[in-house]
């Protein structure tokens, strides 16, 4: 959250020296002074008064307390502004401070992929590119598309196909597993509960839901029995998972010939893992490599989950690298997520079932949305 009270400082200066003068502004001051501090303020001992005359550092301290909308907008003031206002310098500080604060980074606005690339592009570019808060902006809508938005969801609710999305991770057999229980007996009725689904041979079974206007099957994996996952470290759950078996290669993992035919029809992938500071999250990286390696096509939902608000979490940022998603092939969004409230959930989720890359004119207005947080 940004301070409110610099920006009307800054109006206030531009009102009394640009518009008004710094004459009008001097003329003002003087009348509250004594007469020993008018003799040391005359005119004949002063120059003329100009914002401008102030030093770049005086400005770089003040800008850094704008929002990133409001330092873009007085750039357009004049060009000592613009200069300031650009300066990789501010940028890459407010980027670095911003960044642990975002709930959700995707595969379109993570910035360290530009690090990857060694991109060309300004601080400032990277910035807007990937802050939630400007993406929350620039997909605002008037009325009449939300209301078209509307009519498309309630049209494909009805004629689209049920998506089958299947969910995995440490995330469901540690302290945030209630997440499917809430899922399942959700009070806000945001995800609805339609049935369940019957698995083959131990693989499979899950619950068909509801959330606006998508019907989804959500298809659950679980690594072993529920006795055989007691008590077991995030090590052993390499080892004894049922999902994944050992290839020739010494510690190479490879999917399952059951999960395989699961996931032949799957519309998405939703990894969950809990996001506490106790966890290291390197230590889920092999098991989504492994999963991902074969469905390198399908999005993929990183819930990064917590038990509730009170818990210290890893940011998203720092789940992006560990897990190191930069280097996936699949479209991809990190969610923050509480279990406890559901709060995040939705959005993870909406995203997901959103259709990308569609080549129809009538949905691509709405397909390249992404969940935003606050700023």
């Amino acid at each position: 959250m940004y301070k409110q009270e610099l920006p009307i400082v800054l109006l206030y200066l531009i009102q009394v020296f640009v518009i008004g003068g710094g004459q009008q502004f001097s003329h003002r001051h003087s009348s509250t002074l004594t007469s020993s501090e008018q003799q040391m303020t005359h005119p004949s001992n002063s120059t003329d008064l100009s914002i401008l005359d102030l030093p770049d550092e005086v400005y770089l301290h003040l800008f850094s307390f704008l929002s990133p909308l409001d330092l873009c907008q007085i750039s357009n003031v004049c060009k000592k502004w613009y200069r300031l206002a650009t300066d990789d310098t501010v940028w890459r500080q407010r980027l670095i401070r911003d960044i642990k604060s975002w709930q959700s980074i995707s595969s379109r606005s993570n910035p360290l992929s530009y690090v990857l690339v060694q991109s060309d592009r300004s601080q400032k570019e990277i910035y807007l590119s990937c802050s939630p808060c400007i993406r929350r902006c620039s997909n605002q809508t008037d009325e009449r598309l939300a209301y078209l938005n509307q009519i498309t969801n309630y049209v494909r609710g009805w004629f689209g196909n049920t998506k089958d999305l299947i969910m995995f991770g440490p995330g469901l057999e540690s302290y945030t597993s209630p997440l499917v229980k809430n899922l399942l007996w959700d009070e806000t009725k945001r995800f609805q509960t339609m049935g369940m689904i019957p698995g083959h041979a131990g693989f499979g079974s899950g619950i068909k839901i509801k959330l606006n206007n998508y019907v989804f099957n959500l298809i659950t994996l679980y690594t072993n029995c529920m006795k055989e996952r007691e008590n077991r470290g995030n090590t052993e759950r390499l080892v004894t998972n049922n999902r994944l078996v050992k290839s020739n290669d010494l510690d190479r993992f490879e999917v399952s010939p059951q999960v395989r035919d699961v996931c032949r029809e799957a519309y998405g992938l939703v990894y969950v893992v809990d996001a506490s500071t106790e966890n290291q999250l390197s230590d889920y990286c092999a098991e989504l490599q492994v999963m991902t390696k074969e469905q390198s096509s399908l999005p993929l939902l990183v819930l990064s989950c917590v038990c509730n608000n009170a818990t210290k979490r890893w940011p998203a940022i720092d789940v992006v690298r560990e897990l190191q998603l930069s280097a996936l092939g699949n479209p991809w969004l990190v969610q923050d997520c509480c279990v406890d409230d559901m709060n995040g959930v939705e959005a993870g989720f909406l995203w997901l079932l959103t259709p990308k890359n569609t080549n129809s004119l009538f949905f691509s207005a709405f397909s390249e949305s992404e969940p935003t947080s606050a700023c």
